[in-house]
């Protein structure tokens, strides 16, 4: 078995910690996963990852990483400064799957517009085959934020703008009316 598990609840706590001690030392997991940051943080402020090194160095399994890791060259840093066995791109690659292609060292350029929208339309077929087209065109609302950003200020101004993007993908009535705002063939209100 494998925990994930955050330092604590607040600032200064630790039970997190604790229990991933305890759980290591007892043999009940095969590894841990350590979000660094007290969960009252959410997923803002900056992760302790000289904590998560410490728990590398005196536990004796497997220590994964996560939290703030939004790009590959954070990724990689906190991977470094802490030895942990790997990393969890969990929020991070959220919205951007290329991310692992520059990890793996195998793409070293950001994905052009085609890339995103093909993406994007990917995400919602498969939305629609597990979710019905009702339904994923509510449950994917949160995901166009994640693509507006990775589309770039450049390309979202030809639509009127990321905010006003933002404002008719959140309103849109269908998947297909969110493609076209996506792709430019409908103006946004």
């Amino acid at each position: 078995m494998t925990v994930k598990l955050r330092s604590g609840q607040r600032p200064g706590d630790l039970r997190g910690i604790e229990l991933a001690r305890r759980l290591a030392d007892d043999g009940v997991v095969a590894a841990l996963a350590i979000h660094p940051r007290h969960a009252s943080q959410r997923h803002k402020g900056a992760p302790d990852y000289a904590l998560a090194r410490r728990l590398v160095d005196e536990l004796p399994v497997p220590v994964l990483i996560s939290g703030g890791l939004d790009t590959a060259a954070r990724a990689q840093a906190a991977f470094e400064s802490t030895g942990a066995a790997g990393v969890l791109m969990a929020r991070g690659s959220l919205g951007n799957p290329w991310v692992f292609e520059e990890l793996l060292g195998v793409r070293d350029c950001e994905p052009s517009a085609d890339e995103i929208l093909d993406e994007l339309d990917w995400v919602i077929e498969r939305a629609i085959e597990h979710l019905g087209a009702e339904r994923a065109t509510r449950y994917l609302r949160k995901f166009y934020p994640w693509y507006v950003d990775r589309l770039g200020r450049e390309y979202t101004d030809t639509l009127g703008g990321g905010k006003a993007l933002q404002a008719s993908l959140q309103t849109a009535p269908g998947l297909e009316d969110v493609r076209g705002l996506f792709r430019g063939a409908a103006v946004p209100a």
